[in-house]
């Protein structure tokens, strides 16, 4: 199964149902279009939450986020999968980066264990 590396708290994010886009550089190519994907979060998470969010993020998260940043501590790896179901420009989710790839996701699935000690890759890659 295709799997992608997402940096915490990220990866929590999507895994939780919270976070419905990806944002990329690149746009996702159309055969992960309609297909679900491993999420991966990689060994090196980013800035501290409250760094990272924005005020709006911040009342979406709400009750939620020491929840999620409890969990967002695994890193290096596995931590559940989500559909990729579309990817546009300037998506309206208050997830979505203006002027980048906006990867939409929808169903997701939070492992209640996750597959430890997995290194991560760049892109897409084959996990099996």
């Amino acid at each position: 199964m295709k799997a992608i590396t997402i940096k915490q708290p990220w990866a929590s994010l999507i895994v939780h149902g919270i976070k419905d886009i990806e944002n990329r550089t690149w746009p996702c190519p159309d055969k992960y279009i309609g297909q679900r994907v491993l999420i991966h979060a990689s060994l090196k998470p980013d800035r501290e939450p409250y760094m990272i969010f924005n005020d709006v993020q911040a009342d979406a998260i709400d009750n939620c986020i020491m929840d999620v940043c409890g969990y967002y501590k695994q890193t290096g790896a596995i931590i559940g999968s989500v559909e990729i179901v579309g990817c546009s420009i300037n998506h309206p989710s208050i997830w979505a980066e203006k002027g980048c790839w906006n990867w939409v996701l929808k169903n997701a699935v939070l492992f209640d264990k996750p597959i430890e000690n997995v290194k991560g890759k760049l892109g897409f890659w084959e996990y099996e």
